[in-house]
């Protein structure tokens, strides 16, 4: 099997697919031999690794769906951004644009697009890079450390994605959407119980490798709805959430709308990323 197949492979081993448990993708020979064939997970053609600068402002983008983002783009969503890039599966810079994802090969439009345009429309003389690694069904467990190693997968992927960034700039942000894999598991009460002690536990473990920088999550769409209140469980438990970690903000999800049963469309995203971005800049002020 070719030396780069199984170098991308090793780079996303503990990448989720929908279904899995903590959300753990190319685990057999089978997954890699898919990688290889230009199934799931191929990668787009058109993008070239490229010399990024070393004093970029850097993004992590961490949680599930609709953070890698589902929303059906446009020719517009899929234009370069101008003075940005983003961190591909093997750890290069390459050109940024939507997809920013590619834990599925229809990952598409999510938040963060939006969030990088405003932020260099007011800062126009910085350059930003993304760190993709948001996982589509993974639950919070997946990104909780533990000693043992049992849980964490997805969040000891990002870390190492984070260390090598941060040869090319520094972090300024942490941009966080999970939790309807939680809630289509859990009551309100279990939710309550054990959501924002893990997440503090995540966030601690990022910041001590990127620095303490602010933490924007996000509701859960409203309209969630699957043998009982999905949103109504873990929405006020996500707002909870900067009670337990300092410079944290949790942005709301009212009046957007969904193209399917879990995933918000493209305006909903767009919206979502100015909602995102708003709920940074309060953040940088106080800090």
């Amino acid at each position: 099997m070719k030396k780069t197949v199984l170098a991308a492979a090793a780079a996303i081993v503990m990448f989720a697919a929908a279904g899995v448990a903590e959300g753990n993708a190319l685990s057999s020979a089978q997954d890699i031999a898919r990688l290889e064939s230009g199934g799931e997970l191929a990668r787009d053609p058109a993008e070239k690794p490229v010399d990024a600068p070393k004093d970029m402002k850097l993004i992590l983008c961490i949680g599930q769906s609709n953070m890698a983002g589902r929303a059906k783009p446009t020719d517009e969503d899929r234009s370069v951004v101008a003075n940005a890039y983003k961190l591909n599966r093997d750890n290069k810079w390459v050109a940024a644009k939507t997809p920013y994802h590619f834990d599925r090969d229809y990952a598409a439009v999510g938040p963060v697009d939006d969030f990088v345009r405003l932020y260099l429309k007011d800062h126009p003389g910085d350059t930003v890079g993304v760190v993709p690694c948001a996982v589509g069904g993974s639950g919070l467990a997946s990104w909780t450390p533990s000693a043992d190693g049992r849980r964490g997968a997805n969040l000891r992927v990002a870390l190492e994605r984070a260390k090598a960034a941060k040869a090319n700039g520094t972090f300024i942000a942490i941009l966080w959407h999970q939790g309807e894999t939680d809630a289509a598991k859990c009551s309100a009460e279990k939710l309550a119980g054990y959501y924002p002690r893990d997440f503090k536990s995540m966030v601690e473990a990022v910041r001590r490798e990127i620095g303490d920088v602010p933490v924007v999550a996000g509701e859960i769409g409203r309209w969630m709805r699957k043998d009982g209140d999905h949103a109504a469980n873990i929405n006020p438990v996500l707002n909870t959430l900067p009670q337990t970690v300092p410079g944290c903000r949790v942005v709301s999800s009212e009046g957007l709308k969904n193209q399917d049963a879990h995933h918000f469309d493209r305006e909903g995203q767009r919206v979502l990323g100015k909602r995102y971005y708003d709920a940074f800049k309060s953040l940088a002020i106080e800090r």
